[in-house]
C-alpha cells in the first residue's frame, strides 16, 4: 500500500521558514552559536565560552582548554547549575539557610578554593571573574572587557598573554598530582 503525501501548502512552508529564522535570530541575540541543517532546520544551538574562542582563534593551548572546562565543570557544581540534581544524595539545609546544599557541592567547592588558591591571587580573580560569566551569567560581558576590569590591561596581546598565563597556573595545579604520583612509582 503506498503512502499520501500531503498535498504541499506554500503559504505554511513560509511560516515555518519564518519562525526558524526567528527562533536563530533569538537564539544569536542570546549569544548562541546556531547551526543549520540542509533543509533549513535548526540543528544545534549552544553559547560558546572564552576559552572556546581562545581556543580556536589559537591564543591557548588544548591543556589549557581542558584545565579551564574542569574548573568551569566544578564551578557548576558548587554553585548548584550541573543540571539534573541526583535525588539520593544527602542534603544539608545548612545553619538557618533556604538554600540546598548537596555534599556534592560541598566537595566541588573544595576543589575550587583548592585551585584557585594555589595561583596567584590576580590569576585567581580573573580566573573566578570568566567563571561567573561563563557559568552563572545569561549574557557574558565580553572577555576583553573582564580582563581590564580584573587585571587594568588594555593590550590585546597583554590580555590574551594575562589570559594564559592563568591558564598555565591553573594547569599546573591539575597536573601536579599526577606528576607526583608518576615520580612515585617510576
Amino acid at each position: 500500500m503506498t503512502r499520501r503525501r500531503k498535498p504541499h501548502d506554500p503559504a505554511a512552508a513560509e511560516r515555518q521558514r519564518a519562525e526558524t529564522r526567528a527562533e536563530v535570530e533569538r537564539l544569536e541575540a542570546m549569544g548562541a552559536e546556531v547551526n543549520l541543517g540542509p533543509d533549513g532546520k535548526i540543528l544545534s544551538a549552544w553559547r560558546s565560552n572564552v576559552f572556546t574562542v581562545l581556543l580556536r582563534s589559537g591564543a591557548i593551548t588544548q591543556n589549557h582548554h581542558h584545565a579551564a572546562m574542569r574548573l568551569a565543570e566544578d564551578w557548576a557544581i558548587w554553585k548548584g547549575l550541573a543540571g539534573a540534581r541526583n535525588p539520593g544524595v544527602f542534603v544539608d539545609g545548612g545553619a538557618g539557610s533556604a538554600e540546598l546544599v548537596t555534599d556534592a557541592m560541598i566537595v566541588a567547592g573544595r576543589r575550587v578554593a583548592k585551585a584557585l588558591d594555589a595561583i596567584g591571587p590576580l590569576d585567581a580573580s580573573l580566573l573566578g571573574a570568566f567563571m561567573t560569566a561563563t557559568v552563572e551569567e545569561d549574557r557574558p560581558m565580553h572577555w576583553r572587557g573582564i580582563v581590564e576590569r580584573e587585571t587594568g590591561i588594555r593590550a590585546r596581546d597583554g590580555q590574551s598573554a594575562a589570559v594564559r598565563m592563568a591558564l598555565e597556573n591553573l594547569r599546573q595545579v591539575f597536573e601536579a598530582p599526577r606528576a607526583q604520583k608518576e615520580r612515585v612509582s617510576a
